[in-house]
């Protein structure tokens, strides 16, 4: 297929990567597997109960470091 001016832009090189966390009622931050791009919250989707939850302070969760420095634990609000 040809294209006019710039081909697209390919932003993601592999697939999408998925953990699941079961909560007690009581834990708020939980480490996801990968690391995730410095200021990528955004790019995170997160549900609780099939609603997607919004990212940054004061809003549902936060993306900060683990104990080892990895861009990758979650921290909720509640």
């Amino acid at each position: 297929m040809a294209y006019l001016g710039q081909s697209p832009f390919q932003e993601f090189t592999s697939a999408p990567t998925k953990d699941n966390f079961t909560g007690d009622g009581s834990t708020t931050t939980f480490d996801m597997a990968l690391e995730v791009a410095s200021a990528g919250e955004s790019a995170l989707e997160v549900f609780i109960d099939n609603v997607r939850q919004e990212p940054g302070t004061g809003k549902a969760f936060t993306l900060g470091n683990d104990a080892s420095g990895d861009n990758k634990r979650i921290t909720f609000t509640a």
